[in-house]
């Protein structure tokens, strides 16, 4: 079963690692390295979970061993969720990710401060960021919502039409990026959450910024701290 802290996907954790490496040289010649931070925090947390929500959704009719090789693509566990309790239904548990959810959330927030001459404009470009994202995730029976990789870099073309005047090689714009992104994705998360029927067919746990939504968060915000720091 899926736990409060799981165990990372070791091959993406060191590749993101070994991004990290470089990244932290290029921040350190221009002196931005809290951003830097930022992403290392993310990082070290995205195999925490917090529970903060639980209902019940259908078990999928999965045979065991196409469980198990979904359960391997995605690193989850799905035959044994679904072989728990030998009921129909699943104790479905939403749960927000450290790493994937809290901190580029509260960092957001942050980093919004700087923006409150405009925030009409950026509220409009969430919006459209965030029904990007919605219109692409899908709800995969037993492993929970997955958005594409890609879904983040629709927010580098926003934030250049938001600020046209800058320029990449300037923090500001990674933040604008990093803004937009994150906002979107995590708002195109929630609704899905908040429109899922219980009819439908779910999983034991929707991990928002976890599986199958982490890694598009986490490689927009290396693109964004990269188009910020490159000249």
């Amino acid at each position: 079963m899926r736990k409060i802290v799981n165990s990372p996907d070791l091959k993406l954790f060191l590749f993101y690692g070994l991004v990290l490496i470089p990244t932290f040289f290029l921040c350190c010649s221009r002196n931005d390295v809290a951003f830097f931070f930022v992403l290392v925090a993310m990082l070290l947390t995205s195999v925490i979970e917090i529970p903060i929500y639980g209902f019940r959704t259908k078990k999928p009719r999965y045979s065991a061993l196409e469980a198990a090789c979904i359960g391997d693509f995605y690193g989850v566990p799905i035959l044994e969720e679904m072989q728990a309790d030998n009921g129909r239904t699943y104790k479905t548990q939403v749960t927000l990710n450290v790493g994937g959810f809290i901190i580029p959330l509260l960092f957001s927030v942050y980093l919004l401060l700087s923006y409150s001459t405009r925030l009409l404009e950026i509220a409009l470009a969430i919006l459209l960021m965030a029904l990007f994202s919605y219109m692409l995730l899908e709800v995969k029976a037993g492993v929970g919502i997955v958005i594409p990789s890609y879904v983040g870099v629709f927010a580098i073309p926003l934030a250049f039409i938001l600020a046209p005047e800058a320029q990449a090689g300037n923090i500001a714009i990674a933040g604008l990026i990093f803004i937009l992104a994150i906002f979107g994705i995590l708002l195109g998360l929630l609704i899905a959450v908040a429109t899922l029927s219980r009819e439908e067919v779910g999983s034991a746990f929707f991990n928002l910024g976890g599986i199958g939504s982490f890694q598009p968060i986490y490689l927009i915000s290396i693109l964004a701290l990269l188009i910020g720091t490159v000249p």
